[in-house]
C-alpha cells in the first residue's frame, strides 16, 4: 500500500492537503502558515516553462515532457494532472522526506489532486479553503484579476463547481479574515 511506503512506523511528521477555489486565499494563508520552520510547502513539478522571476526548485521543478512521464512510469507521484496542457505532480518522496524529518508539509493542490492524495494516504488532513458568501468572492476575483468581467464570471463558475467538493475533506474553514484563517488551521494542526 502506499502509505506504508511512505510513512513509517512512530512518524511524527503530518501531510496537510490545502485546496480552495481562486480568490479563497489559500496561497496568502500557505506564505504565512510557512513562516514557522516546522511547516513547509510542497514544490510541484511541471512540464511548463518558468515564468519571469520563477526559479527551478523554489517555484517549480521545472521538467520537460518525456522525464515527467518517466516519473509517471516509475509511480514518483503521489498525484499528477494536467492543467492548460501541462503536466503537474506531487513527489512522493518529497512527503516522505518532510514527514521523516518531522516536518507538517503542505501541499496547496486543486480538488482534483487533493482527491487523489486523500485516496491513497486517508490521514493526510485536508483542509477547504472558502469565503464567507458569493459577493466576498466576487469581489476578490474582481480586485486580484485585471480580466474583463466575462472571465471574472467564468472564474465565478468554476470556483462554485470546486466549493462542492468541500465535503470531501475533514475541515473547512472561512477565510473571512486572513488572521482568524491562520489561527483556526494552526489549531488543526497543532501549530505553537
Amino acid at each position: 500500500m502506499l502509505e506504508d511506503s511512505i510513512i513509517g512506523e512512530g512518524e511524527k511528521g503530518k501531510l496537510v492537503i490545502i485546496s480552495g477555489p481562486s480568490g479563497s486565499g489559500k496561497t496568502s494563508i500557505c506564505k504565512i502558515l510557512t513562516k514557522n520552520p516546522k511547516v513547509k510547502q510542497s514544490v510541484s513539478y511541471t512540464t511548463r516553462k518558468p515564468r519571469d522571476g520563477e526559479r527551478d526548485g523554489i517555484d517549480y521543478c521545472f521538467i520537460d515532457k518525456s522525464e515527467f512521464e518517466k516519473l509517471i512510469e516509475e509511480d514518483k507521484f503521489i498525484e499528477y494532472a494536467e492543467y492548460c496542457g501541462y503536466l503537474y505532480g506531487t513527489s512522493i518522496s518529497t512527503i516522505k522526506e518532510a514527514i521523516e524529518n518531522d516536518e507538517i508539509l503542505i501541499l496547496a493542490i486543486d480538488v482534483k489532486g487533493a482527491l487523489q492524495v486523500i485516496d491513497k494516504m486517508p490521514e493526510a488532513i485536508s483542509i477547504f479553503i472558502n469565503t464567507p458568501d458569493d459577493e466576498t468572492l466576487k469581489h476578490r476575483l474582481k480586485n486580484r484579476l485585471t480580466d474583463d468581467d466575462s472571465v471574472i464570471n467564468e472564474r465565478f463558475v468554476v470556483a462554485k463547481e470546486e466549493m462542492e467538493y468541500s465535503k470531501h475533506y475533514d475541515y473547512c474553514v472561512i477565510n473571512d479574515r486572513l488572521d482568524d484563517a491562520v489561527k483556526e488551521i494552526e489549531g488543526i494542526l497543532n501549530i505553537p
